[in-house]
């Protein structure tokens, strides 16, 4: 398991790529589907960008890395994984906003939640080789998944998060998913609508 998790942690980037064609190819975008696609879109992204302001650039990276300290902070004093809740969000709004059919986004969560648990099995074993009984300890207070609305940890020191960093870090992530979104309405038609739009 841990083995997998490290080979998927490594590839996470061209995983998603089948879904990403399937997307653009069989795209059918309407109203609702736009609306409610990019809500979640933007809310995954949201979730990303607070996420990156608190641990910084070890977010990037495509090797083994566990920063110099344990990040538990801000929304990792709700939930462990707010980056791949983030992450989550951000490609189902994707899935959504296609409208591919009704049962794609599911298929997607599906495959999602299969690759992601190895790779944070891999990643908690890493934390605690490294953080030992402080990991441990804030394993039983904070949730994987589910955010716990007040904080699992108390903070003595306040960590600011650097938000116009993490902007300027996410560029790569919101470049490529603007450009697929982009791509997906034109396969849809909808730029010839609003030109019509503007024509009429």
């Amino acid at each position: 398991m841990l083995k997998l998790g490290e080979f998927l942690f490594k590839n996470r980037d061209y995983t998603p790529i089948p879904f990403i064609l399937i997307m653009i190819y069989y795209a059918n975008v309407n109203s609702q589907s736009l609306i409610y696609g990019s809500i979640l879109m933007v809310l995954g992204e949201l979730i990303r960008i607070i996420g990156v302001a608190h641990i910084g650039g070890v977010s990037r990276t495509k090797t083994y890395s566990t920063g110099q300290k344990l990040i538990s902070s801000g929304p990792f004093s709700h939930v462990r994984n707010p980056l791949y809740i983030g992450n989550l969000f951000l490609s189902t709004g994707l899935t959504v906003v296609s409208n591919v059919a009704i049962f794609f986004p599911l298929a997607f969560i599906a495959i999602f939640f299969l690759q992601y648990t190895p790779i944070i099995k891999w990643e908690e074993s890493n934390l605690r080789n490294v953080f030992g009984e402080d990991f441990d300890t804030y394993l039983k207070k904070v949730p994987r998944w589910i955010p716990r609305l007040t904080p699992g940890v108390d903070h003595t020191e306040k960590i600011k998060g650097e938000f116009k960093k993490a902007i300027v870090s996410e560029k790569n992530t919101l470049s490529a998913a603007i450009v697929v979104y982009l791509i997906i309405l034109w396969r849809s038609g909808w730029f010839d609508n609003l030109a019509q739009f503007f024509q009429s």
